[in-house]
């Protein structure tokens, strides 16, 4: 039947040519072949070429991410291996790395770390869990107000709410214990906040926001609809938590557990403040000890290398974990196009008691911190509140605080540093989510691993390995500058930074981006014109952060301090560890008002970055 129909005459004008219907049909069939290969291979030289126009970019972040991330942990890695520890040096050893894998009093340290991390960190998460709960999930009044009065603990650097607890609880002159014992008439002080508790809970206190800010989302993705259903079907409050949300949230919740432990792991203010005095020794303050301290009067580099490899395995290894998990979350999300409101839990009598509870730690976090340092700064020594000592106020410690000439210049150092990382971690960012978001460019998922990594190398870490770099390459005269303070902050927020934008760029409808391609826009340019525009509540607030948490920074700072480039976290170090609390409270009220000053603006800002990105 078909070869009939192929054969069949075609009609009387075209007769004579001789021609079928067969032939004619082979012929366009033949054309429409050669037409799909020409747009076929039409298709490939664009794939091709896009994929070579995303490599651009990809190149562009390469050399400075080499730079910042690979080469200084490579460095690292030798320099283990050296007799002395040091990248120049000839020779070859294993000695650094026996000594740290087989010395019982560095896994009495790693323990020691290891306990405080896992108790800071679980205090915090209980915290920030149950304050995400009563926001987000119940009738609490006011749940707008505790959004915000959630951030004001992170305008509060490590360090300073260290000071400020010690303070409080320091058993001899804190001014809590000698209101207890003058009160109740104690023998001895009841508190003592140089204990490992102590640590744990002064180092718990700013890492609850924290925790806060990352299950509050994961609570208000859950669908409502299965509540709905687990209710319906006949389950209690108590069991539609268990069965459906506690599930449903354990993705965030245990990625919020890694992220608590990875920051807690390595940090140094708090360590270095209330442990590091009285023999409380961790990881971070032991590094510290190694290049400032040492008993042989010179660095420890190789002791420090060994060491920081073995930190840097097992903070390499949660943070592929904390990736996942947060993929995972996301996951665990259920999207069903309709927008629905959460069921709200009432509390009853109970709001009352949630409603104090949020007070206590506010409380808590903020008010009595930032009290203590403001009473101390205002005294010519550490006392209780009494009228004796209401009669001692003076403002000789702010007037000597701002009459010294270290502050402008160490002032002037922490602005230039905040400001140089600040611009450097957002303009990387924006190229990195480009490449690993929006394009297909070969590399990009290295270019996110690299991106990611700095997580797993907090600053002493970081700070250690670019002593080695920059010692070791004389090109680049930048150790003992103000430069390579910047450098170092850089490649700390960078993963914080990379993770803010590609969710961001995430959210964006690509759209835009194909339509200004197809005009024939460059990269570049639908970069700076579609893509950056839309992105800058996102890039404003990463920049804030950063600036803010530069200039608030202190590990990496102090192991890469010299006479010249002294920040003023620093300088407030040097204060407090020459025995100088009322001025060290001096300082700290200052930069904590200018923090919230800053925090506030960086408010107004997105707000307004916000109308103008929506209209």
């Amino acid at each position: 039947m078909r070869r009939a129909q192929l054969d069949s005459p075609i009609p009387s004008g075209d007769k004579a040519q001789g021609e079928t219907a067969g032939t004619v049909a082979l012929k366009q069939a033949g054309r429409r072949s050669a037409s799909m290969a020409a747009e076929g291979g039409a298709s490939a030289t664009r794939h091709w070429r896009a994929i070579g126009t995303d490599a651009l970019p990809t190149l562009l972040l390469a050399l400075p991410l080499i730079w910042l991330v690979v080469l200084p942990l490579v460095i690292l890695l030798v320099c283990a291996f050296r007799p002395t520890g040091f990248l120049l040096d000839p020779g070859f050893t294993t000695d650094h790395i026996v000594t740290a894998w087989t010395d019982p009093d560095l896994w009495r340290l790693f323990a020691r770390t290891l306990h405080f991390a896992l108790g800071s960190s679980l205090f915090a998460l209980l915290i920030g869990t149950g304050l995400a709960w009563l926001v987000e999930r119940t009738d609490i009044r006011g749940a707008g107000l505790v959004r915000a009065l959630m951030i004001l603990p992170m305008a509060m650097p490590p360090f300073i709410m260290a000071i400020a607890w010690t303070i409080l609880l320091s058993p001899r002159t804190g001014i809590v214990n000698l209101a207890l014992v003058e009160v109740f008439g104690l023998s001895a002080p009841p508190l003592d906040i140089y204990t490992m508790t102590g640590l744990i809970f002064v180092e718990g206190l700013p890492l609850a926001p924290s925790a806060f800010l990352i299950l509050v989302p994961a609570f208000r993705k859950i669908d409502a609809a299965l509540e709905e259903a687990a209710l319906m079907s006949g389950a209690g409050s108590l069991q539609m938590l268990r069965r459906v949300v506690l599930p449903l949230l354990l993705p965030a919740l245990a990625g919020a557990a890694i992220y608590l432990l990875i920051v807690s792991l390595v940090v140094f203010d708090i360590p270095g403040a209330i442990g590091h005095p009285v023999g409380i020794v961790l990881v971070s303050t032991h590094v510290y000890d190694l290049l400032h301290h040492a008993p042989t009067g010179l660095p420890e580099y190789g002791q420090v290398s060994a060491i920081a490899i073995i930190i840097a395995a097992a903070l390499v290894a949660l943070c592929l974990l904390y990736q996942r998990l947060m993929r995972a979350a996301g996951r665990f999300v259920t999207v069903t196009g309709k927008t629905s409101r959460h069921r709200v839990i009432p509390l009853g009598r109970g709001r009352l008691v949630a409603e104090l509870a949020i007070a206590a730690f506010v409380l808590v976090a903020v008010v009595a911190p930032i009290l203590a340092i403001i009473w101390a700064s205002l005294l010519p020594y550490q006392m209780a509140f009494s009228l004796e000592a209401l009669k001692q106020i003076t403002l000789a410690n702010h007037i000597a605080f701002l009459s010294d000439p270290a502050i402008g210049k160490t002032l002037g150092n922490s602005l230039v540093i905040a400001i140089v990382a600040s611009c450097a971690v957002t303009l990387l960012c924006l190229l990195i989510g480009w490449v690993v978001v929006r394009t297909k460019a070969p590399g990009r998922q290295i270019i996110d691993i690299l991106a990611f990594m700095p997580l797993a190398f907090p600053g002493v870490l970081i700070a250690t390995a670019l002593i080695y770099v920059y010692l070791s390459v004389p090109l680049l005269r930048i150790y003992g500058t103000i430069w390579i303070i910047a450098v170092a902050h850089t490649t700390v927020y960078l993963s914080y930074g990379s993770r803010a934008i590609n969710a961001a760029m995430y959210q964006l409808h690509a759209d835009l981006e194909e339509a200004a391609r197809m005009a024939g826009a460059a990269w570049f340019t639908t970069l700076r014109r579609v893509v950056a525009p839309l992105l800058v509540p996102a890039l404003a607030a990463v920049w804030i952060w950063v600036f803010a948490h530069s200039l608030r920074e202190l590990g990496s700072a102090l192991l890469l301090q010299g006479r010249d480039n002294a920040t003023l976290p620093t300088l407030l170090f040097a204060y407090w560890t020459q025995g100088q609390p009322a001025k060290t409270a001096a300082v700290a009220v200052w930069f904590v008002f200018g923090l919230v000053l800053l925090l506030a603006i960086a408010h107004l800002l997105q707000s307004l970055a916000a109308r103008r990105t929506s209209t």
